[in-house]
């Protein structure tokens, strides 16, 4: 289903002002996001904005809030196995290294993805998930009612791609 601009802006205004966590001048920030995004009539540029604001959120929400633990490079669940003597899955950048195939994601650069994805970044393993800390499209306000449920499962299950080739089927299901 494909909302109306009209629709998504009450339906996010409305999800925005049922947020008690928030003061009244960060529910108005948001609304004007979501206002600045629906003012972009051109639906590959609107796709792409949303897609940019989507992944530095979660970028900063990822760093600001240390979500997975890291010390010394290590994240909270590999220090977890080190404490209980499991030496075999310690590798530094969390998830972002496979211990199957002992080297980390191509994508890594310097400690930093180089690659804007969505799947990537929403990403948590299962040991955080039992801690609580799990990310979806429908818990992001600006996110929740412009993707239908098609491309919110595309989004959320195409890792390691780049924009463009996600934004192409985010365009494609429509």
């Amino acid at each position: 289903m494909i909302y109306s601009d009209k629709i998504i802006l009450k339906k996010s205004i409305n999800k925005i002002n049922k947020d008690n966590k928030i003061s009244h001048e960060e529910k108005q920030k948001r609304i004007k996001v979501v206002e600045k995004l629906l003012k972009e009539k051109n639906i590959e540029k609107r796709y792409s904005k949303l897609y940019d604001m989507i992944c530095d959120y979660l970028d900063y929400d990822f760093i600001e809030r240390n979500v997975c633990g890291f010390k010394n490079d290590l994240c909270s669940r590999r220090q977890y196995m080190i404490k209980k003597g499991i030496k075999k899955d310690t590798y530094l950048n969390g998830c972002c290294h496979s211990y199957k195939e002992g080297k980390d994601c191509h994508h890594l650069k310097n400690g930093r993805c180089s690659i804007k994805n969505i799947a990537c970044k929403i990403y948590t393993c299962p040991y955080l998930r039992l801690k609580g800390k799990n990310y979806s499209l429908n818990k992001i306000y600006f996110a929740r009612y412009f993707f239908n449920i098609r491309q919110k499962f595309y989004i959320e299950n195409t890792y390691f791609v780049d924009k463009d080739v996600v934004l192409k089927g985010i365009l494609e299901r429509m």
